[in-house]
């Protein structure tokens, strides 16, 4: 059964994408094999990582030694700053599942377990850093290809 907070491939991509960069060497890693570890569709990964440079998240380089690393520090870099470099819609908390003409979600009880929830996860993401999140990878417990 899926989960019930759902998250685009570019979202995944991004901050799957920051946290693999962001712990312990502040070297350039190769894009090729970072999108091929993750599981990412290198044509796709592309793309989400140029919004992040356009952002300045991330910084790239060519040639042999080049690849993509962050372009500061992790403990600057927060889980919303990610979300929206990586062109997700502003967050709102108010949401009922009926479109918004017909219910601003007030009108029972479903409503507004989803706004405390949306208002709970958008607090999380403003206060998580990049740093902190990185403290809980542990890359040996990945099956990387």
């Amino acid at each position: 059964m899926p989960g019930l907070v759902h998250m685009s491939d570019a979202l995944s991509i991004a901050l799957h994408t920051c946290l693999w960069v962001s712990d312990g060497d502040q070297g350039y890693q190769p894009s090729s094999r970072i999108a091929k570890e993750l599981g990412f569709s290198y044509h796709h990964f592309a793309k989400v990582v140029q919004k992040l440079v356009h952002a300045d998240i991330l910084e790239t380089a060519r040639g042999p030694h080049g690849g993509i690393r962050l372009a500061g520090n992790p403990c600057d870099l927060t889980l919303l700053d990610i979300y929206t470099a990586a062109g997700g819609e502003p967050l709102t908390p108010h949401r009922c599942l009926l479109d918004p003409s017909i219910c601003k979600g007030r009108a029972c009880g479903l409503g507004l377990l989803i706004e405390e929830e949306n208002q709970r996860l958008l607090k999380k993401m403003e206060e998580t850093t990049l740093e902190a999140l990185a403290l809980s990878l542990d890359k040996s417990k990945l099956e990387i290809a």
